[in-house]
């Protein structure tokens, strides 16, 4: 998968206008806007989807989940943070959001 061109700590990511999601108990699918495709996402996808909510950048989200999980090593979690958010982009399931 090719990495997007974004800045980790500026770029501020949001959910693509044209996905559908819902919510089945604990889990979370993702409906991409063509229809076409189904994702299911695992805990840590789903973590970051919900803060997609409103607009984040990547060291936003990274310095969220690392709070809450404070016994994870930083770049650990910068590198899944990054791996997800590069899924969700080039997935076409999260756009850059332009003026923060």
């Amino acid at each position: 998968m090719t990495q997007p061109l974004i800045d980790f700590e500026t770029t501020r990511i949001a959910h693509h206008e044209g996905v559908q999601f819902r919510t089945v108990g604990e889990e979370i699918f993702l409906v991409h806007p063509d229809g076409e495709q189904i994702h299911n996402l695992n805990p840590m996808a789903a973590a970051l989807w919900r803060l997609l909510e409103h607009p984040a950048t990547g060291r936003e989200m990274a310095g969220i989940v690392q709070a809450a999980f404070p016994i994870m090593a930083p770049a650990k979690v910068e590198d899944d943070v990054k791996r997800v958010v590069t899924e969700f982009l080039a997935g076409g399931f999260a756009e850059v959001k332009k003026g923060g």
